[in-house]
């Protein structure tokens, strides 16, 4: 009979995060900073304000309804006021 294997105990904490997975957030408002990006500026029907950061960048247009699958920003970077997160996908309302 062969022994167990046994797990040897960590060195240190993981240097890059270890879980990949994102919880996302639908979000839908009205586009109130527009342009050609990376970021631009939404405000929810509730008032709350997002900076929204998207690496491709596209036109928005100020005063468009957008539904916008995000999550929380890990980037340091200044997209305006509001809660910064990244668009994994965004799609115009009518």
């Amino acid at each position: 009979m062969s022994a167990l294997p046994t797990l040897t105990p960590p060195t240190g904490p993981p240097s890059e995060p270890t879980d990949d997975f994102k919880p996302t957030e639908i979000v839908v408002g009205t586009v109130n900073r527009g342009g050609d990006g990376p970021c631009y500026g939404l405000v929810t029907d509730d008032g709350v304000q997002y900076a929204l950061y998207e690496a491709k960048g596209r036109t928005l247009t100020r005063g468009i309804r957008i539904e916008v699958d995000a999550t929380p920003s890990r980037l340091r970077i200044d997209c305006g006021t509001g809660t910064l997160v990244e668009v994994k996908a965004l799609t115009p309302v009518n």
